[in-house]
């Protein structure tokens, strides 16, 4: 940041240079945090919204804007922290995030982090909804405990595994309690259970074949360090086919015209996401594409399903 301010004229008021820095020590905690793992988390949060109303988008209404708004600011923070813990991985990794190539200071960002934590409390609490500030606890919990010590759950697969695993879970149930408690629908369940293995077993694998060294260097015990790459890679494509595959036969069976889309896409992107686990093998400068393969069915996904909501609604 005073790299950046130093380039602003000597003449510019002090005031002025701090909204400037700090502007863009919020632009660079953005990128950080990662833009478009924001956005899927949103849209988990709305799909389990949408779908408990009623499966239209006729009963999302205002009173949803504050649990969402508590809900991504706890999103910022758990991977504001992760960035804030990842430095020297990252580093190796060559992530090229703004903390590990220094445009962003881990002293900034972790004040933003947790500043987000403590808006996201603030906000649940302004809420008065008990289920969903317990849920926002619970989420800034994990968050913490996967990234940070003690804890650090990342630092084997089976930790990452099931704290992605739960965090996705946490993101619908939020999403849900957010539209109206009750008991959650059959087709918010499977959707929920779907997207959450969707994360547990193939996101949370296929990132690690891009993160082999700085992994390595940390002492990390990921799927790829722990297990050897060709066992990953089964497991990451193995696990997104049967996801794919059993949502897909779950949706069919029980919510054909609600959920079909959705599991078609996600049945389609199962396919595409095996192929390059095997076809990306020993191929470095394409270590990330299986990963970002994961990344994009699932926004499609969501996507489709917001499609069939508003063309049902």
């Amino acid at each position: 940041m005073g790299a950046y301010t130093a380039q602003l004229s000597s003449g510019t008021p002090t005031s002025t240079l701090r909204i400037a820095g700090t502007a863009r020590a919020a632009v660079l905690f953005l990128e950080e945090a990662r833009v478009s793992v924001q956005i899927v988390f949103l849209m988990r949060f709305l799909a389990a919204a949408a779908v408990t109303a009623g499966g239209g988008l006729t009963g999302v209404g205002p009173g949803l804007i504050a649990p969402a708004v508590s809900w991504v600011l706890a999103t910022l923070f758990t991977y504001g922290i992760n960035g804030v813990s990842d430095v020297q991985e990252d580093r190796l990794n060559r992530t090229g995030r703004p903390i590990a190539r220094g445009d962003l200071s881990p002293t900034a960002a972790a004040r933003l982090t947790w500043l987000s934590a403590a808006g996201s409390v603030v906000t649940a609490l302004a809420c008065n909804n008990v289920l969903l500030i317990t849920f926002v606890l619970a989420f800034l919990f994990l968050g913490y405990a996967y990234s940070a010590p003690p804890f650090q759950l990342k630092r084997s697969a089976a930790g990452t595994s099931g704290s992605v695993l739960l965090m996705g879970l946490l993101t619908y149930a939020a999403g849900w309690t957010a539209a109206g408690e009750g008991r959650p629908p059959g087709a918010m369940l499977v959707l929920a259970a779907a997207m959450s293995l969707w994360m547990c077993a193939v996101g949370a694998v296929t990132k690690d074949f891009s993160h082999v060294r700085g992994d390595a260097a940390a002492g990390r015990r990921t799927s790829v360090t722990a297990w050897g790459d060709t066992t990953a890679r089964l497991v990451g494509g193995a696990g997104a086919l049967l996801t794919g595959g059993g949502f897909l036969a779950a949706a069919l069976t029980g919510w054909p015209a609600l959920l079909g889309p959705a599991a078609a896409v996600l049945a389609g992107g199962s396919v595409v996401v095996a192929v390059l686990c095997y076809s990306t093998r020993g191929d470095a400068a394409r270590g990330r594409t299986p990963y970002r393969a994961f990344m994009v069915t699932q926004h499609l996904v969501h996507l489709a399903l917001f499609a069939g909501l508003f063309v049902t609604a």
